[in-house]
């Protein structure tokens, strides 16, 4: 599951910027119109703002779970989600969740057959 995560990081990271390319080719690095073209109509201001609301929790879930899980190379996500976005962010915060998941429970202690266990009553 861990590599399926992986994949999809990549794809959301070559899918989106293959059409922010043809953007670039035909009007250069230029920020005013991305911001006209991202509010041009409601169809375009509903998935801009659904992009950036979904950025914004996906940021916060990044933070938030890493940390609580201990996890290392929390910034790659974090910056994967702010010049890429969530497509590529978030299954990569994924990844690395899941890869970190594994080694703990690969690295937790087994109890042996002849440590008697604690009984709670």
């Amino acid at each position: 599951m861990a590599f399926f995560y992986l994949g999809l990081a990549f794809l959301g990271a070559v899918a989106p910027y293959s059409f922010l390319g043809q953007f670039l080719v035909s009007s250069g690095l230029n920020f005013a119109e991305i911001r006209a073209q991202m509010w041009a109509s409601p169809v375009s201001g509903y998935f801009s703002l659904n992009a950036l609301i979904a950025g914004l929790v996906t940021i916060l879930f990044i933070w938030s779970e890493g940390r609580r899980q201990k996890m290392k190379g929390l910034w790659l996500p974090l910056v994967a989600t702010l010049l890429v976005g969530v497509a590529c962010g978030l299954p990569l915060f994924l990844y690395l969740r899941r890869v970190t998941m594994e080694r703990m429970t690969t690295n937790a202690p087994v109890e042996s057959p002849t440590t008697p266990s604690k009984v709670t009553k």
